[in-house]
């Protein structure tokens, strides 16, 4: 049963100290707010009829909402939307601090993935990340050194090791994953796709694993995106890389994405009817030190036309494992005639981020960095 939006009275949410420009601010005063499912079909099964490939979505209007377009934060992998409603050390999350700047907010929670249902005899196998993991890719980077920037670490809440409250407050929160990345992909992308035809133009928020979605989504309703936020997404174009510390660092892992940033068909021109179609080359030498080469287009490259035109921020930390190839996603996009503002965190003077940067202990100037990007590259287009 759907919920019933909150209209009658004003729901008061807990106090969210701002650490930007504004200063400090109230309580969060919300208008309106509920949930709803969009996408999914009917599946026959062994045992029945069943529902699947829909997307559990939580919405938030605030009360003094001062911006058109409101934004679609999607999690990476094996998290939900609550990754954008706190902090494992109990702080506020993104999503309360862009309710604070008046933006409506939709936290969705993937295909298959916390309140939308798990349906193994649709999606198939599913994984579940384990400590090791999670400590070697995001909480004790610095300890495991898998790539250079690794030791440079420093913004992790606690530990980072099973035990210590915070930590087991993050792992607490892995959810299954869906193992095939086409059918992980093709849901998610039908997914949003549904959702900006329920709710209309919005900015599309990415993280990690659900980049990819975010180039899908935009690649098919280009009208409704108006703009999209990459957080570390992606990782590497074509190939992924693999960490295997000093002193190589890296080594190409499996040419994973045959469509160039996914695994899915992107509306190329020159058309593409087939990946095969595509054809990828490696830079001879990296761009600089401790990153990886990229792998681009044999030129002359085909264009991502239905990308061109959407602003689009890609945004990367100091040490976790996508400061050695976002770059890449930016070169790619670039060479297929789409534009984008690539910000480093040390560039700007933020440091010792790993990959979780709505989650580290400085996740609201992070924040503030983003809403400045906002304002600048999506606010002027609310008034057309």
């Amino acid at each position: 049963m759907r919920a019933q939006p909150l209209t009658a009275i004003a729901v008061i949410v807990t106090a969210l100290a701002l650490a930007s420009s504004a200063g400090a601010q109230g309580p969060l005063v919300i208008a309106k707010q509920g949930y709803f499912f969009v996408g999914g079909k009917y599946f026959d099964t062994p045992n029945g009829k069943v529902m699947a490939g829909h997307t559990y979505v939580e919405y938030f209007i605030p009360e003094k909402r001062t911006h058109r377009f409101p934004l679609i934060m999607i999690a990476g992998g094996a998290m939900s939307g609550a990754n954008f409603t706190g902090t494992p050390d109990g702080r506020d999350g993104w999503a309360q601090y862009f309710l604070g700047k008046g933006y409506a907010v939709y936290l969705v929670d993937q295909v298959g993935r916390g309140r939308s249902p798990y349906v193994e005899s649709v999606y198939g196998k599913s994984n579940l990340n384990t400590s090791k993991f999670l400590m070697e890719r995001f909480t004790t980077v610095a300890r495991y050194k898998l790539w250079p920037q690794a030791r440079l670490h420093t913004q992790w809440p606690g530990t980072g090791e099973p035990g210590d409250p915070i930590y087991d407050q993050m792992q607490a929160q892995e959810l299954p994953d869906i193992v095939n990345v086409v059918v992980r992909e093709e849901l998610n992308r039908d997914a949003g796709v549904a959702l900006l035809e329920k709710i209309g133009p919005a900015v599309l928020f990415t993280h990690s694993q659900s980049g990819a979605y975010g180039w899908a989504i935009a690649d098919a309703r280009p009208a409704l995106v108006k703009g999209v936020v990459a957080i570390e997404a992606g990782m590497r174009p074509y190939r992924d890389v693999e960490f295997i510390g000093a002193p190589d660092y890296f080594r190409d892992g499996s040419a994973n994405k045959a469509w160039g940033i996914g695994n899915i068909p992107l509306g190329y021109a020159p058309q593409v009817s087939d990946p095969s179609e595509l054809a990828f080359v490696k830079q001879e030498k990296p761009d600089g030190a401790d990153l990886v080469p990229c792998f681009l287009q044999k030129e002359p490259a085909r264009q991502l036309v239905n990308l061109k035109g959407i602003p689009i921020m890609i945004l990367t930390g100091e040490a976790g494992f996508h400061a050695t190839s976002d770059h890449c996603n930016a070169l790619f996009l670039k060479q297929a005639g789409v534009d984008s503002d690539f910000v480093r965190l040390p560039d700007i003077g933020i440091h010792g981020n790993s990959h979780y940067l709505m989650l580290e202990k400085n996740s609201v100037q992070i924040a503030g960095v983003v809403a400045d990007w906002l304002g600048k590259r999506v606010t002027p287009a609310e008034a057309n």
